[in-house]
């Protein structure tokens, strides 16, 4: 009779515990909140690091558009003067610090085939190609005239990194750079040639 009386007590109690546990809702949000919080800062964080990667795509566009713009209002250019016009691009950058590289390839258009008559590269400078093969699309090119090719590229770094999914590893961050380029073709402004002295 004692363990009977024991066992029923022992029900009453439990079955007491776990309707009290029902009603109580202190901690319900603590709980969701621990559910949803690696959700949302994954999700914050993702949005900071697209944004930047997308600002600075643009930004190295527009980097490609000024430099090819500013070299096709001339007619005669020197190394100097393409060096100018390149250092530009850290202040369109701005405030990202990624190095650019940028090359500009002024190029005649003859028989269908773009020949290159020189190209300036942002770290090594000047030099006359005298016809080298240069890739342009089929339909820029117009025999007898004259292209310039303005070619930026950087290598952008994550700030945070980029989310990544591996079974071993789980969820984890990742900080590897990404390639990014960008090429611009524009003619003359002024006159039918660009002139490299």
């Amino acid at each position: 009779m004692k363990a009977e009386t024991l066992l029923k007590s022992l029900r009453l109690r439990t079955g007491m515990a776990v309707s009290l546990f029902r009603r109580d809702q202190g901690g319900v949000a603590a709980v969701e909140f621990a559910f949803i919080a690696p959700i949302m800062i994954l999700l914050f964080v993702g949005t900071i690091e697209l944004s930047a990667g997308i600002s600075t795509d643009r930004k190295l566009a527009r980097v490609a558009s000024a430099i090819g713009d500013l070299v096709t209002q001339s007619q005669v250019l020197t190394s100097n003067d393409i060096e100018n016009i390149m250092n530009i691009s850290a202040k369109i950058m701005y405030p990202y610090d990624e190095s650019v590289d940028i090359t500009i390839t002024g190029m005649d258009i003859e028989s269908g085939q773009a020949k290159s008559q020189w190209a300036c590269n942002i770290t090594t400078g000047c030099t006359d190609l005298n016809g080298t093969d240069y890739t342009v699309p089929a339909k820029i090119k117009k025999d007898g005239s004259f292209l310039v090719s303005a070619v930026v590229s950087t290598t952008y770094t994550p700030s945070f990194g980029w989310a990544h999914y591996d079974p071993k590893k789980g969820v984890y961050f990742s900080r590897t750079p990404i390639q990014m380029r960008d090429e611009i073709f524009l003619r003359p402004r002024i006159g039918s040639s660009i002139e490299l002295q």
